[in-house]
């Protein structure tokens, strides 16, 4: 489901504002997954970002490399006017309103296909994706990075992804060597993150955390949830972020 408008400005401003103040234990899975993309992304590589939101991981790409070309599509008309703002003075950066689930480029035209936290179709950015060309997942597993919110949510937390392709298994892996994916491998991570109460509620409003959040009538949970796991780095929330990595052969 695409973002509504208040959806997305509210995740533009939370990148903007929030997220440097969220204190990490362990690896910034983040920064890793810029850096892989950067590294496997050919002299001049055209790359297809789905789900861009407001464009903040292009922008991160190309600051490291002005010579990659990005196209960046996402549903949500609003995110898209978001990033079409944040990107205004980047020539070598696309934005585009398109349907992850049908892409509207031809075959094997991408030298790389990325994703951060976004249904779409496997079968689709493989189609794109030129021979040789690298498929970068940065996804989330079995605690959809929310751990301590599962816990005390039960039911209402949501999956990261409810795709039915999604499969937090140790055999989700072979689901991208059949769609024909000839290298295919992981890197898996375990971390802690630490928030303010209100930082949470932020991020649960625009980002599917929690089934019809509500923050005054969910004001009991979320009192549960700093109760429980409040500690002297504010609040503890712990994720089990992946990255998926699929190249096509040749």
């Amino acid at each position: 489901m695409a973002d509504t408008p208040e959806q997305a400005y509210l995740r533009d401003r939370f990148i903007k504002e929030e997220l440097e103040k969220i204190e990490i234990e362990g690896v910034d899975v983040d920064e890793v997954y810029v850096s892989e993309v950067v590294r496997k992304a050919p002299e001049h590589g055209k790359i297809l970002d789905i789900g861009t939101g407001n464009a903040h991981i292009p922008i991160e790409v190309i600051s490291r490399n002005r010579e990659l070309e990005i196209f960046a599509i996402d549903l949500s008309k609003a995110s898209v006017k978001i990033a079409k703002e944040n990107t205004s003075t980047f020539r070598n950066i696309h934005i585009l309103r398109a349907d992850s689930y049908n892409l509207p480029f031809r075959d094997e035209v991408f030298d790389d296909v990325i994703v951060r936290l976004a249904p779409h179709s496997i079968k689709e950015a493989y189609r794109v994706l030129k021979k040789g060309g690298w498929y970068i997942h940065r996804a989330c597993g079995e605690y959809n990075c929310w751990k301590e919110v599962h816990e005390v949510f039960g039911e209402r937390a949501l999956p990261y992804a409810r795709a039915d392709w999604w499969k937090t298994s140790i055999r989700r892996l072979e689901r991208y060597a059949w769609y024909g994916f000839e290298t295919v491998y992981e890197m898996a991570f375990l971390v802690k993150r630490y928030y303010t109460l209100d930082q949470i509620v932020k991020e649960m409003l625009f980002n599917p955390i929690v089934k019809d959040f509500d923050p005054e009538r969910d004001k009991p949970k979320l009192k549960e949830l700093e109760r429980k796991y409040k500690t002297g780095k504010r609040i503890r929330i712990t994720g089990d972020p992946l990255i998926i990595f699929g190249k096509r052969g040749y």
